[in-house]
């Protein structure tokens, strides 16, 4: 029991982690970064738009 709370409270600490680098990469991003991840966001919807070939 007290294995898996504790294997639970380090994935929690993870994903808590991973969020606060995320945030603080964004809020330390220029310009010219987010030119970059807004046209990869664009395209990246284009191909999502365009499908793939299995549905014929």
């Amino acid at each position: 029991m007290f294995q898996e709370s504790l294997f639970a409270f380090s994935i929690t600490e993870w994903f808590r982690d991973g969020i606060h680098e995320i945030v603080h990469g964004f809020n330390h991003m220029n310009v010219t970064q987010w030119g970059i991840l807004s046209a990869c966001a664009v395209a990246f919807g284009f191909l999502c738009l365009k499908g793939h070939a299995i549905r014929r």
